[in-house]
């Protein structure tokens, strides 16, 4: 979404952005909070296709692959700050497989889109949590035998889904404000130098 602005830039801001999300995606993605009817939620999903919307996919996934490398190796980055390459074949690992894809998708969407409105934008942050969840939960009862159906799973985690894309979308709206206030200072500056 702002890989243009980024690429016109100083030389320094591209690096400085993929930099500034891979410290953010690894601080913030193991934190959680709990909703009254004790289902978790996590930032994971959110990150993993904000950051490659916001830097593009090929920068964004390189993000996310790294995060999912650290992780594996030990950094405890993962949902409840746990780690490990035995989180990759277990019960979550759908969701962590799920991640480089959900992340190109919603990169890539983000690049293709022929309208700039932020309605667009929430729906590609959706779509791309949707495939997280569907694919981590595919795996996940492929492991695990689980009594409640799909339904109902998808409805017990459909607000947190929801709540996240709407902080994803708030996010979008405040750097698209704050990018074109600068691109108009940027403007008037240029114009004062000449």
């Amino acid at each position: 979404m702002f890989e243009q602005q980024l690429n016109q830039g100083p030389s320094w801001a591209k690096s400085a952005a993929f930099f500034v999300a891979l410290a953010l995606i690894l601080l913030l993605s193991p934190m959680q909070w709990t909703t009254s009817e004790g289902v978790p939620i996590t930032m994971q999903s959110l990150l993993v296709v904000l950051i490659p919307a916001i830097l593009g996919w090929k920068a964004g996934t390189a993000v996310v692959l790294i995060y999912l490398i650290a992780g594996g190796f030990g950094a405890p980055v993962f949902a409840y700050g746990t780690s490990g390459w035995n989180r990759f074949t277990g019960s979550t690992g759908g969701f962590l497989l799920a991640f480089p894809l959900a992340a190109m998708l919603s990169g890539w969407a983000m690049e293709m889109r022929t309208r700039s409105t932020m309605i667009v934008a929430t729906v590609i942050l959706f779509a791309s949590q949707l495939l997280i969840l569907a694919l981590g939960l595919l795996w996940q009862r492929s492991i695990v035998p689980i009594e409640e159906t799909v339904y109902t799973t998808l409805i017990r985690l459909g607000p947190g889904l929801l709540v996240k894309t709407a902080f994803g979308s708030l996010v979008l709206v405040l750097l698209s404000r704050a990018a074109a206030a600068l691109t108009k200072l940027h403007k008037q500056s240029n114009n004062v130098t000449e």
